[in-house]
């Protein structure tokens, strides 16, 4: 959840300081920037790439799959949709760490483009993130709300036509974004640099200023209402449920089922959670910011904040993982099936190899041996076909 003007902040060094900035507020920002873009965003990157790769292997599991009910399955849908776009962020967010601090470049190539057209491509991500988030909670929030209805209401195919269309949509709202920056040819002492510089969308203030109200309204005031309104709903029938179960005495297949239901909706509820923790300080930052000021590329102090909470942000979309393995079961012996197969595999190929090397004869005598009783298999299934039915 992003507004438009989201990108992990480069500022020109040699833009003049403000009257009221101390040096102390550049030199603060200086170190910030420098560790956490220069060592923390493409370790966090790195980390959330791998761990949602490994989100995907599992989510798409057969363990997974089979424990999984009609309504249970929908969701699973949602979460791998979810993984999907958080992978992706992971990935293009990834080379902003190696940007130019004063998005300077010496040629128009593709580092230069990437930095021109970066906030769009991140942001079609962060909204679709967001928007799927929504879906998630709507859904769960009929299925545990309205267990009667969520029968006809949720399914396989539906889940899948939202998800569908939250990317399409994603993608469509965040189109201007491709023209929120520009590539400036600057030639100076006989040396041509190329510079990043922001611009009004469609050289039109107007539309400008609406494009972001209409973004801060789609992208953030919206889904941050349903939210709210949904996980808190949510939050008291699963305390109604726990009531109930320590109330009355049921089956264990009742149980059993119920118990599925209460676990993928606390995994909704902690991604939510951790949306408003981490995702959603930075919006608000933005746009309570803009509001105020509208050039805010000297501002030394609100730049080290913003570093802040982008890494804040990017902490969300890598965290999953971590949720995934903490509140299901299923998914942490998945986990541990699959690493354990992957390390048995590697030991046997380890053990045949060291075989080899030590005592390469034998690897004959069995290279050998195979290829006689594939002639002994052969010969016998000849003289039997002679036996049946006659030589040729």
């Amino acid at each position: 959840m992003s507004d438009c003007d989201f990108r992990f902040t480069n500022v020109s060094h040699n833009a003049t300081a403000n009257e009221s900035e101390t040096m102390g507020s550049r030199v603060l920002y200086e170190n910030v920037y420098k560790i956490l873009y220069g060592y923390g965003l493409p370790t966090i990157c790195t980390c959330g790439f791998f761990g949602n790769v490994l989100n995907l292997v599992i989510l798409n599991g057969k363990r997974v799959q089979k424990s999984l009910h009609k309504t249970e399955r929908s969701s699973n849908i949602s979460l791998i949709a979810l993984t999907v776009a958080d992978m992706a962020f992971c990935l293009t967010a990834f080379p902003s760490t190696f940007l130019p601090q004063d998005m300077v470049f010496a040629h128009r190539g593709v580092m230069a483009q990437y930095g021109c057209y970066c906030a769009a491509i991140i942001n079609v991500f962060i909204m679709t993130s967001t928007w799927l988030t929504v879906t998630m909670s709507t859904e769960r929030f009929i299925a545990i709300c309205y267990p009667l209805h969520s029968r006809n209401i949720i399914s396989l195919n539906r889940t899948k036509i939202v998800n569908v269309f939250v990317y399409i949509l994603s993608v469509l709202i965040n189109i201007p974004v491709f023209w929120r920056y520009k590539i400036e040819e600057k030639r100076e002492c006989n040396v041509t640099t190329y510079h990043i510089a922001p611009q009004v969308l469609f050289a039109d203030e107007r539309f400008d200023h609406v494009y972001r109200a209409v973004w801060a309204v789609i992208g953030n005031l919206v889904p941050c209402v349903l939210l709210i309104v949904f996980n808190a709903r949510l939050i008291q029938e699963i305390h109604k449920s726990y009531a109930m179960r320590r109330e009355m005495n049921k089956s264990s297949r009742h149980q059993q089922d119920q118990e599925t239901n209460i676990r993928i909706t606390m995994t909704l509820i902690a991604i939510v959670v951790m949306f408003f923790v981490l995702v959603a300080p930075s919006e608000t930052l933005k746009h309570i910011a803009y509001l105020f000021d509208s050039n805010l590329a000297n501002n030394y102090t609100y730049l080290t904040i913003e570093i802040v909470t982008n890494v804040m942000q990017t902490i969300n979309f890598s965290a999953n993982f971590m949720i995934y393995c903490i509140l299901n079961p299923s998914f942490r012996r998945s986990m541990k099936e699959l690493f354990c197969m992957s390390r048995h595999t590697l030991m046997m190929t380890e053990h045949v190899s060291e075989a080899i090397f030590l005592n390469p004869t034998n690897h004959k005598r069995m290279s050998n041996s195979g290829r006689m009783d594939s002639c002994s298999r052969s010969s016998n299934a000849y003289k039997l076909s002679v036996r049946k039915n006659g030589p040729t």
